[in-house]
């Protein structure tokens, strides 16, 4: 990237505790902190997981206020209230969430009412833990938005709380956390740290990714978990466009899998952003993708996991899309490409066919637009 552009840079700081078997430390940060009775939250999935922290805390002399293994996907209004109701119940002061991005956007919502710290120990790749960034859904209606109550204090980064994933559910987390990275790459408050950082994480993450299938071993798992950092830095760092505004318009709308709605869409969206890519951008991404077309690859990987094959598999009918489109144009996301309701309509369209369009350099007659 070009070091002149013109830019602006904001960083949040978090305190960053990384390595197999740190979630150990856990009671040790909460201290630091000055707090001594979590309400520790996760997901169903989760709930070994979130029991085995609640332990090493009590053995280290700190006692878990309540424990809820009740956070759902899109952060359901209902469940808010439920939890701010038991942080006044049962005197918690602070919150842990040990999960992916249900857990942590749970604790987020809950911080958002009641201003708690969050001490953050993820189990997916979902990047969540690492931004300011909320969001809950009501009446089929995902509200999000950024506010500094919601950042972790403390983001403890433990690949063993990776080791039982199954195979399709790292696959599709870390495509979730790749869509950051890209993403970040052409927002229009994208930074030259931003877009090295960028880099990184895509390559790092479609490389341990690609391997999953030879089995991960533990340094497989510390950079795929190492990855998901950067991604979810990029996440915090610049504005969310097109790709996370129609993800978060499924999930809202139709209930749509977190993870695997963001491995489909990804490569369409991308697609659809890459003729008005800068040269230094489309670079990138091709060496990240090891000199390959990266959206080709993305999609590969996608169906691999076990992605949706198109929006149909979503519950989104043929008539769904034009209003989509609509609601899209209406809310404008920041982008490099055009933004009008024919436009969108057609990557609907795509999407729902599950057809990507080939390279743009190949396809005779395509007019590659350079910055």
């Amino acid at each position: 990237m070009n070091t002149a552009t013109r830019f602006i840079h904001q960083s949040h700081a978090s305190r960053i505790v990384f390595g197999r078997g740190r979630r150990h430390e856990a009671a040790q940060e909460l201290r630091a902190l000055g707090v001594r009775a979590p309400l520790c939250v996760s997901s169903p999935g989760s709930a070994a997981a979130v029991a085995g922290v609640a332990a090493s805390l009590a053995d280290g002399a700190l006692a878990p206020a309540a424990t809820s293994d009740r956070a759902r996907m899109h952060v359901p209004e209902h469940l808010v209230d439920e939890h701010v109701r038991t942080v006044a119940e049962s005197g918690a002061d602070s919150l842990v969430a040990v999960g992916g991005g249900s857990a942590i956007g749970l604790a987020k919502a809950v911080a958002l009412r009641t201003g708690l710290p969050i001490v953050c120990l993820p189990t997916t790749y979902s990047g969540s833990e690492m931004t300011d960034v909320w969001g809950i859904t009501k009446g089929g209606e995902k509200r999000t938005g950024r506010d500094a109550r919601v950042l972790a204090r403390v983001v403890v980064y433990d690949s063993e709380l990776t080791d039982s994933l199954p195979r399709s559910v790292s696959g599709l987390s870390g495509l979730n956390a790749v869509a950051h990275a890209v993403e970040a790459v052409y927002a229009p408050d994208t930074s030259p740290l931003v877009a090295v950082t960028a880099g990184e994480a895509i390559a790092v993450m479609t490389r341990a990714l690609r391997g999953l299938d030879g089995g991960w071993n533990d340094r497989d798992r510390d950079e795929a978990l190492y990855a998901a950092w950067l991604c979810g830095i990029c996440l915090d760092s610049t504005t969310m466009g097109l790709h996370h505004r129609l993800c978060h318009l499924l999930g809202g709308r139709f209930d749509a899998p977190h993870a695997a709605t963001h491995a489909l869409v990804l490569p369409f969206v991308l697609r659809h952003q890459e003729p008005w890519l800068p040269a230094a951008h489309r670079e990138l991404m091709a060496r990240s993708a090891d000199g390959g077309d990266l959206c080709t690859e993305l999609l590969r990987l996608a169906r691999a996991f076990g992605a949706p094959s198109g929006l149909g598999q979503l519950g989104v009918g043929l008539d769904d899309l034009a209003p989509i489109a609509r609601r899209l144009a209406q809310g404008s996301p920041p982008g490099i490409s055009p933004n009008d309701e024919e436009s969108l309509l057609t990557l609907l369209r795509a999407l729902h066919e599950g057809s990507l369009a080939p390279p743009i350099d190949s396809v005779g007659g395509r007019r590659v637009v350079h910055r």
